[in-house]
């Protein structure tokens, strides 16, 4: 059959080519398309190239291997076509085999699992529906032997019918455990495991053996084991060693406690001589302990207390060291007077360092020896000038007294600050040169400062004064001033930058400055060398003078003018404008000169000054 299609096939493909051909060779014949085409240059080329060709398709198909080749090529096309959807019908067909076979395959699966799942739902329903079934079975034999032969023979009957079900259906309990178990054995470890999580696993610290309290963390252990470590070095000093190695293991437990509560247990489970006491740290060191902590505790408020004020909120007042105090479990042997703590916390913890004037000693001599600057020195002594009168015999403080502990008070305020507006220079061509307009005038602005200003006991000026913020509360106002760019002539002139360049590029040395008897700075250079306008602006004067010679004054606008002197001739004329960089003359030796040279001057605002101030390399 499937031979037979191929032939078919092939037999209307040769006939559907055939029919191809004749109409082509009637077209040629006749010279007329074939109906739906139109005539136009693209069939009349077709036609032409058909005319060309026709001779060699002729010949061609006269020669016989011709056909051999084109039958070739035809089959070659037709079976890869008929192979390709051979091929794509394969892989369809096979496709949806394995479609149908997952299909079939995951409906077994499924049936399997609901069978299974519905004959261990009956395995462990059967031992109830049994049970109820057989309730029922007995409370009806129990009705008909009652009415046989009385109570008693009922009750024999049903008891005798309960334990005859028993035997019969045990089988059903077996099978129904079977199910029942692994869900329980589940069940309590799930429980198991939520319970152990949620445990509050715990540090049990241990001394001597005994446990004596938990802590939550090894930092706290560590800790707990510090302090006491420095309440032991605080007692045991010249005195005996003591040895306290507590340890610790995991535990649960829910009462913990921290780092001081820890130390009190430590102590108390190591050694006897021990007592409830107040220990005062400072800076984090333990330097003293009292029985009395009440009074410790009220003599450091009452060295506060006279700098506080309840009414300001902006003050804050506290001790310029980290001073605390710990209610606990102390040595004994620690113990100090109350009143004898109190002494050094109103006592130095450095004396004042004096030096006596030697002979031949000077305030750098002395600052450097004690490893102080000058300024420090003078501050230290501000009853004497150490520059004018410094004699032997007097007495110099070197470094003040140092107090064991300071009252520091910090006072935050705030205040405001003026903000420097801006001013703006804009050309204005509309403005003749030379002159200024203001157009908007400049508003200072307002900053908002806040500071902590930091002093030290009776101190009336702060040691410290610390910026803590700043809030622009109104931005300033740039001033504007309008510039004239308008010459006399009408041109436009270049606004000056403010900034000289050097007028004589092409120079070989500086011969001298301005000075007080002599006026500008003479600038040496070959003869004919360019002159350059130093800025932007307007020729005011070009000319002759007996001493200038040839010269050139521009007025750059700004109040700033400058002159170039001794020229060997001239470029620009009045009222004319430069811009910064154009040549205006050329290097000569015109007038009162002794050599070729620009002679250079510069003016701000009517005031001759030295050009060396714009030119300090040169």
């Amino acid at each position: 059959m499937e031979r037979r299609a191929v032939e078919l096939a092939i037999l209307e493909k040769v006939s559907g080519e055939e029919q191809e051909i004749t109409q082509e060779q009637s077209e040629q014949q006749t010279g007329s398309p074939t109906p739906g085409k139109g005539p136009g240059r693209w069939e009349a080329l077709k036609h032409k190239i058909k005319e060309k060709l026709s001779p060699w398709i002729e010949r061609a198909k006269r020669n016989p291997q011709t056909a051999v080749v084109g039958q070739g090529l035809y089959n070659v096309g037709f079976w890869g076509e008929y192979s390709a959807r051979r091929l794509v019908r394969f892989v369809a067909k096979s496709t949806r085999k394995a479609g149908n076979a997952l299909k079939h395959l995951f409906a077994v699966a499924t049936g399997f699992v609901c069978k299974g799942l519905a004959s261990g739902w009956r395995d462990i329903t059967a031992p109830f529906t049994r049970f109820g079934s057989g309730v029922k079975n007995i409370v009806a034999c129990v009705k008909e032997a009652k009415q046989e032969a009385g109570t008693g023979h009922a009750v024999k009957m049903g008891f005798r019918y309960f334990f005859s079900g028993v035997r019969r259906y045990s089988h059903l309990i077996y099978r129904s455990v079977a199910y029942v178990l692994p869900v329980c054995a589940l069940a309590v470890f799930v429980y198991t495991v939520h319970t152990v999580i949620n445990y509050n696993y715990v540090l049990a610290v241990e001394v001597n053996g005994n446990i004596v309290g938990y802590v939550q963390t090894e930092q706290v252990f560590d800790s707990a084991k510090e302090e006491v470590a420095q309440r032991i070095q605080y007692v045991s000093e010249g005195q005996q060693e003591w040895n306290i190695e507590p340890s610790y293991r995991i535990a649960v437990g829910e009462t913990v406690l921290d780092e001081n509560q820890m130390a009190d247990q430590i102590l108390q489970a190591s050694s006897d001589d021990i007592q409830e006491a107040t220990a005062l740290y400072v800076n984090g060191e333990l330097v003293a302990v009292t029985t009395d902590g009440a009074l410790l505790k009220q003599a450091l408020e009452d060295m506060k207390a006279p700098y506080e004020d309840p009414n300001n909120p902006n003050l804050v007042v506290e001790f310029s060291k980290d001073v605390r105090t710990e209610d606990g479990i102390y040595f004994t042997d620690a113990m100090v007077p109350v009143q004898e703590i109190i002494d050094k916390l109103h006592g130095e913890e450095q004396g004042a360092i004096s030096y006596t004037v030697q002979q031949g000693d000077t305030p750098w001599v002395i600052a450097g020896t004690f490893g102080i600057s000058v300024d420090q020195l003078k501050a230290m002594n501000p009853q004497q000038n150490l520059d004018t009168s410094l004699y032997p015999g007097d007495v110099l403080l070197i470094q003040q007294a140092m107090p064991y502990l300071q009252v520091k008070r910090t006072v935050t305020e705030t205040r405001t600050e003026p903000i420097a507006y801006k001013t703006i220079e804009e050309k204005d061509e509309n403005l003749s040169f030379g002159t200024q307009k203001v157009a908007q005038e400049g508003v200072e602005g307002v900053s908002q400062i806040t500071e902590q200003k930091i002093y030290y006991d009776d101190a009336q000026v702060p040691s410290q004064v610390i910026e803590v913020d700043r809030q622009t509360i109104q931005e300033p106002q740039d001033k504007i001033i309008k510039i004239g760019a308008k010459a006399a002539n009408g041109d436009l002139v270049e606004t000056a930058t403010g900034s000289l360049l050097w007028p004589v590029p092409n120079y070989t040395y500086v011969s001298r400055w301005m000075s007080s008897y002599h006026k500008g700075a003479d600038i040496c250079a070959a003869y004919g060398a360019s002159i350059l306008a130093a800025d932007s602006g307007v020729v005011v004067t070009a000319g002759y003078h007996y001493s200038y010679g040839n010269y050139v004054i521009i007025n750059h606008g700004n109040g700033m003018r400058t002159l170039y002197a001794h020229a060997s001739r001239l470029n620009v004329h009045v009222g004319q404008s430069v811009k910064q960089g154009d040549v205006i003359a050329y290097v000569g030796s015109t007038g009162d000169s002794t050599g070729n040279h620009c002679h250079f001057e510069v003016y701000v605002n009517g005031t001759r000054v030295s050009a060396r101030n714009y030119f300090s390399g040169k």
